[in-house]
């Protein structure tokens, strides 16, 4: 039997889907996308391809434990070897040449020779069970020695594999440690436990049996892709979420595989049905992250009739994020677009207490805050609390609710900006709701990123009457951001002239009031 064959379909679907997803980013994998009852986004591509070739691997086991034959321990042992063989795949998937030719530091392997020895090891290993095994049909009346030599004898000359190990590409030596893994699977799959015990004598110069030898294979060919991991890390090159993910599918294909070690028609019809549905999920995943990134890219330019377009191909892309993980209908939000974000409200958009804030949907917001008042000064993604969204946005009479109910109003953004209420308040330019913001104790002079103070942030815009209401709750006049400026600075590099002039009379005026 040719273990090539044994599970070409749902391995070929399977490979199907690491190809596409391997390099997915975690955006890519937080896309609208459903598993059965699960809308947990295009992950479940691969944690749903995990699920059911776990179910695959169990059913198959079960069914052969009712009809047998049992497995062997050889097949116990390369079922082990196996899983390791395809953890070490997907690690390698999708790797260009160059990076298998960086050292991580001085002294130490790259990937290409990582992959050398553990491959020129495993032919020392195939050849000792091979010998072995010869030995122990042929009358055991040979030296269990390994001969000088039979290395090459059985596996070809050595020339060829270090010619594609020293100067190969990746594809021809992930090519060739196939050929020799698909080899070992083939020769040993049927050594009978009786065969199993022969002994094999190589540098250790006393004799260990087959099954030592087969449990070498699996425990050497896992040390190595440790090392390649920790060579990856130190690379730049950890393993993305994806990656991480699709080592589970792997493990679970080898799973399936296993099972199948002598007995190749068992669950036949399961496993074409299997490699269908997962071929679907690549296809896809594809499609869906496509169209996310093409929908994020039309909402940041406001193009609405693309937006359009899109979301009547897959309403279920009004759950879509950018590529910092926000969501659409935020980002949309933020850029100024709302008839683009009410078309993805429209469309099926997760519309929560952040989104209902910034855009001022006081019948919505008071319904969450009313079901959940932990939603009140909860922090959205990007660090900012109901209030502040409300603020930023003019949205005066949710705002003035939201107050009303108990929000911190001297709550810090959980972000680089660090603002507060009074600050998104001021930027908004909203007289009303910094009085009310105050009138509750709020710190007239906070600091946000930069040192800006809402008094700097009124003299930027040139806002006059919030100036002045700052100034008459007791703006430091004289506070300094960063980089050194006062409020009036700023003023005159913006070239607001009402309120530079404001502030220069202020100024003067206190000055006389001191002396």
């Amino acid at each position: 039997m040719n273990t090539a064959n044994l599970t070409r379909d749902l391995a070929d679907a399977v490979h199907q889907l690491a190809e596409t997803t391997c390099d997915f980013s975690d955006a890519d994998l937080e896309q609208p996308w459903r598993w059965r009852a699960h809308d947990e986004g295009v992950r479940f591509a691969l944690i749903g391809a995990y699920h059911e070739l776990c179910d695959l691997a169990q059913s198959l086991e079960a069914e052969r434990a009712r009809q047998g034959p049992s497995r062997t321990l050889a097949q116990r042992a390369l079922a082990s070897f196996h899983a390791a063989y395809r953890d070490l795949q997907i690690l390698l998937l999708r790797r260009d040449n160059a990076l298998f030719d960086r050292r991580p530091a001085v002294g130490e392997w790259a990937i290409r020779a990582i992959l050398r020895h553990t491959v020129n090891t495993q032919r020392t290993f195939f050849t000792l069970v091979h010998y072995g095994l010869a030995r122990q049909r042929n009358g055991g009346e040979q030296s269990p020695r390994l001969p000088q030599g039979e290395v090459e004898r059985v596996l070809g000359d050595e020339a060829e594999f270090v010619e594609i190990y020293e100067q190969g590409s990746v594809a021809q030596m992930l090519a060739y440690f196939d050929r020799l893994h698909r080899r070992t699977l083939d020769e040993f799959m049927h050594i009978s436990d009786e065969e199993i015990r022969a002994p094999s004598v190589w540098w250790e110069g006393q004799p260990y049996g087959l099954r030592y030898r087969l449990q070498r294979m699996d425990a050497h060919l896992r040390q190595h892709t440790v090392q390649v991991e920790k060579t990856l890390q130190a690379l730049g090159q950890p393993p993305n979420e994806a990656r991480r993910l699709l080592r589970l599918v792997y493990r679970a294909l080898a799973d399936v595989e296993s099972a199948l070690l002598g007995v190749p028609d068992l669950g036949r019809a399961q496993r074409e049905a299997l490699a269908q549905r997962i071929a679907g999920y690549a296809q896809s995943a594809a499609a869906v992250t496509a169209q996310a990134r093409a929908l994020a890219a039309a909402v940041a330019d406001g193009d609405g009739e693309t937006v359009e377009a899109l979301l009547a191909d897959n309403p279920e892309l009004a759950n879509a994020v950018n590529h910092d993980l926000a969501l659409l209908l935020m980002d949309a939000i933020y850029r100024g677009h709302e008839a683009i974000a009410h078309r993805l409200i429209d469309a099926g958009a997760w519309l929560g207490i952040f989104p209902a804030s910034a855009l001022g949907l006081e019948e919505k917001a008071k319904t969450l805050v009313e079901e959940w008042p932990e939603r009140l000064n909860a922090v959205s993604r990007d660090g900012f609390t109901p209030l502040q969204l409300a603020c930023y946005f003019g949205r005066e009479s949710l705002a003035l609710w939201l107050m009303e109910q108990g929000a911190d109003i001297n709550a810090v953004a959980q972000n680089g900006q660090r603002i507060q209420p009074i600050h998104a308040a001021a930027a908004c330019g909203s007289v009303r709701l910094v009085r009310a913001l105050l009138a509750r104790g709020a710190d007239v002079n906070a600091r946000q990123q930069q040192d800006f103070t809402p008094l700097h942030a009124a003299a930027q815009s040139g806002n006059v009457a919030l100036a002045e209401t700052l100034l008459d709750h007791g703006a430091d006049l004289m506070a300094r951001d960063s980089t050194g400026r006062t409020p009036a600075d700023v003023a005159r590099e913006a070239q607001q002239a009402a309120v530079l002039a404001l502030l220069q009379r202020r100024q003067t005026g206190t000055t006389r009031a001191s002396g």
